[in-house]
Parts: structure tokens; C-alpha cells; sequence
């Protein structure tokens, strides 16, 4: 299948390059100031503050790495013969004194006796009336956890900046720290405008369409660390518009929109911006989502993305994603791009990036895409159907079955 380009492909040799124009958004975005206390049950995806020193060694005591039994090592040859002296278990260690002859059964995670510094396996035993026998030679050392293999008191486990992961809960929870101190939520307000959008669970009149801006904003914005508030749809009269960007701006750090942004009649948001605001730019060399504005107004920063749904999205994970882990006090890595076999012919103009939704599979030790069909930015459809991108470069007039083509996987960006 051949994709085609559609009539609105025409390029603008002002528009800034997708590089160009995430260049100048982090260059205007800075963490947040102020950071919070929080409990270990609501760190998970909060940013550090600070980093988090370790308080104790783990693990605090040498203990076995299995079920078996302790005993010294230079007894741990193949057909010794020792008595059970006694039992470790986790929790319940063993505090008698080790003699010649002897070994203590023990179960995983218990501590080793002080005077035993090695553990054979239980599978590599005999067992009768109270005495082992060893089936096979045991290495001294083997099988025991020493203090501080895993982590040293004293030693940094967590930088400051870092997102916290469901890891990072166990390793403070194992460390004995219930809070850490991380950065305050940004604070985003959003909203939509056009009167042709129309709220769910109402009826449709000619003309209207069902607001899913709003929701896939919220559901994109619910990944990440942030404070976000709806403010609904803004209709489109300037005056609704200014007001709602007032509004915004007493609280926000961020204020994110859908549509506006383009040169249309009804177009406010960005004629607002460039009148009581300030514009950065507000158009980039890439499709879908060619009308981007940034800029500024009042205190907050602002990023208005355009009105068709496919767009959000695309703008949403290349330039807001970003912008949101910048304020939220941690570096955003670049989206992970790999290479794929392209399994149809791909068509673009020249002068702008494509970003195609594809489906990517990895089959018989390779990577392949193929396109979702549709690529028009009112197709929310195909957004569903895919699980990439496939970009292809700016001067490029597309691309022919078999080549290789760069690929970003949705799930490291969305």
C-alpha cells in the first residue's frame, strides 16, 4: 500500500526543525522550585530532591544465599560426615559455637553462624538420624551473603533528579527510610477551544464533535509527576480565551492548549500570545502537528498544541513530554530510536519531518513496520492501531519497501 501526501503538505521554509524546536523549549524550561516530604506509598514516579545516602549495610549480617547447611569450609569435602547441631532460620538465627565435626541446618536469608563461613546446598547432601554426609566437594565461601554486598552505609543509592521506580521503594524500604524529600508537582492547566466540540454523554447536533482532546490530555498528563487542572472547553470568542490564559497564568507553571494556534479567523490563542504574551515560535517542520506555539504568558510558560487529535499526541510526546520532566527537576532522554524493514512504500513531501504511525513486530530475528494506512491528523483511528513511528527525515520524498527506516517505539515516548 501507497500512502499519499495530502493537500495540506505544503512547507514553510520559517518553520523550525523538531531539533530546533525542542532546543529552544528546554532552553526556557527550568525545574520547578520547592520540594515536599513525602512517604514511601506516594513516592513511586516523584522526582528526588535531594540524593538519599544508605543508613546500613545491606544485607546487615553474612546469611545464606539458600536452603542447605552451614558449616567451616575445610570440612566441605566430599563424603564428610558431619552432626546437626542446631537450626537457622530467618528471623530466628542459631547463637551456639560451631565445633569440628559439626553443621547447623539453614534456610535462606537466616544468619551464618560465627563460626562457619560456608553453606552447602541441601540437594548435595544425605541426610540419616541427625548426620549429613556431603555427596560432592563444597568450596569454602560458597553460598553465604557477606555485610554490604549490596549496598554500604554511607555510600549514595539515589541521586537527586532521579525518577523514583517501584525498585527505588524496595531499596529505601530495605534501608529503613519511610520519606524522602522530592520536587513539588509542577502545576499544569489545560484546556481546549472550539465550538464545534461537544461534552460526552450529549447529543450531537450537525456540525459538532465529541471533545477527545481533553481526555487523551488528561490521560497523557497522568503519567507523570505533575498537578494538572482541566479547565474545559474555551469557546472561541477572543474574550472567553483571553480570560481562560489569565486565569491560567495566576497558577500554572505550564499552560498546555488544543487548537487555536493556527491562522484561522478563530484562531485567538496564538494572536493572544503575540499581543500579551510572548511568542518563542509557532511553527515547526513536521507532520502531523505543523502549528506549535511556545512562548510565554504571564508567569507561566505555555505550549499550545494543535487542534486535530493525531497531533496532540505527536506534539505531546516530542516536545511536552520533555518540557515536563525538565520542570519537574530530572533530564529527558531522547525518545530510543531503532531500525526497521520497511514493508510498504511510504510516500512525503520534502521540507518537513514525518512522523507515520506504524506497526512495529519483531519476527525472525528482525525488526519490521508497516504503516497503520490513513495518516491524516484527524485520524485518531490509526494513533490506536499503531505502536510507532516512523520517521522519516525532512528532505527525504519518503520511502520504498525493504529499506531500513528509523523507528520509535511508543512505549518511549507515551
Amino acid at each position: 500500500m501507497t500512502i499519499s501526501p495530502n493537500c495540506m503538505d505544503e512547507t514553510d521554509p520559517n518553520a523550525l526543525t523538531v531539533d530546533q524546536a525542542l532546543r529552544r523549549i528546554l532552553e526556557r524550561c527550568e525545574p520547578v522550585a520547592g520540594s515536599e516530604s513525602v512517604g514511601l506509598n506516594d513516592a513511586l514516579d516523584r522526582i528526588l530532591a535531594t540524593a538519599v545516602t544508605a543508613r546500613l549495610d545491606v544485607p546487615p549480617a553474612r546469611n545464606s544465599a539458600m536452603d542447605g547447611y552451614a558449616l567451616s569450609g575445610n570440612e566441605g569435602q566430599a563424603g564428610t560426615r558431619l552432626r546437626i547441631a542446631g537450626v537457622s532460620a530467618a528471623g530466628h538465627p542459631w547463637e551456639g559455637t560451631l565445633k569440628a565435626g559439626e553443621c547447623v541446618r539453614i534456610l535462606t536469608g537466616a544468619v551464618v553462624p560465627e563460626t562457619a563461613d560456608t553453606v552447602v546446598m541441601q540437594e548435595r547432601v544425605t541426610v540419616r538420624d541427625g548426620i549429613i554426609t556431603l555427596e560432592a566437594d563444597c568450596a569454602p565461601g560458597s553460598n553465604v551473603r557477606h555485610p554490604g554486598e549490596d549496598t554500604r552505609a554511607g555510600t549514595e543509592i539515589l541521586s537527586r533528579g532521579r525518577r523514583v521506580t517501584p525498585a527505588d521503594i524496595g531499596l529505601l524500604a530495605s534501608q529503613g527510610i519511610g520519606e524522602v524529600r522530592v520536587v513539588r508537582r509542577p502545576r499544569v492547566v489545560f484546556f481546549t477551544t472550539g465550538d464545534e466540540l461537544a461534552p460526552l454523554g450529549q447529543t450531537l447536533k450537525h456540525g459538532q464533535i465529541h471533545d477527545s482532546n481533553r481526555y487523551t490530555l488528561r490521560a497523557l498528563l497522568s503519567r507523570y509527576p505533575v498537578e494538572f487542572v482541566d479547565f474545559g472547553v474555551v469557546a472561541d470568542t477572543e474574550q472567553a480565551v483571553r480570560e481562560a490564559l489569565f486565569r491560567a497564568s495566576e497558577t500554572a507553571d505550564l499552560i498546555l492548549t488544543t487548537g487555536g494556534v493556527s491562522v484561522g479567523d478563530a484562531d485567538f490563542v496564538t494572536r493572544l500570545l503575540q499581543q500579551e504574551g510572548e511568542v518563542g515560535f509557532w511553527k515547526v517542520a513536521m507532520k502531523p502537528g505543523r502549528p506549535l506555539a511556545f512562548g510565554r504568558f504571564g508567569q507561566a510558560l505555555f505550549l499550545g498544541l494543535p487542534g486535530n487529535p493525531v497531533s496532540v499526541m505527536a506534539t505531546f510526546s516530542l516536545f511536552a513530554r520533555p518540557a515536563l520532566l525538565r520542570l519537574c527537576g530530572t533530564e529527558p532522554e531522547a525518545p530510543w530510536t531503532l531500525r526497521a524493514r520497511l514493508l510498504e512504500d511510504l510516500r512525503k513531501s520534502p521540507g518537513r519531518t514525518d512522523f507515520q504511525r506504524g506497526i512495529l513486530e519483531h519476527a525472525s530475528g528482525e525488526w519490521t513496520v508497516r504503516s497503520t494506512g490513513g495518516q491524516g491528523s484527524h485520524q485518531l483511528r490509526s494513533m490506536s492501531l499503531a505502536n510507532a513511528y516512523i520517521v522519516l527525515p525532512s528532505e527525504s520524498p519518503g520511502a520504498v519497501a525493504g529499506d531500513e527506516v528509523d523507528v520509535i517505539p511508543f512505549q518511549s515516548i507515551f
